[in-house]
């Protein structure tokens, strides 16, 4: 039972190790998913009313407003 305590800190190490691993993956996603729908926004879309970006088929929809209120898809873009 003397080197119970080397276990118990590899195994934190190990998760730490991980936990930071996820971390910077998550926040490295995060930042390539922000670049593109800034683009949507700003470059694509930017002569249109509004816009969505659609994170799981990367698609980028631009909208106007008709002359009854609603929104009419003006323009649809991939990006990859």
């Amino acid at each position: 039972m003397v080197n119970g305590w080397k276990v118990t800190a590899i195994i934190f190490i190990i998760i730490t190790i991980l936990f930071s691993a996820f971390m910077v993956l998550s926040i490295s996603l995060y930042n390539e998913e922000q670049e593109f729908t800034n683009e949507c926004y700003y470059n694509i879309c930017e002569d249109y009313n509004d816009a969505y970006y659609d994170v799981w088929e990367r698609t980028c929809t631009c909208y106007n407003i008709n002359y009854d209120g609603e929104y009419s898809v003006e323009k649809v873009k991939y990006l990859s």
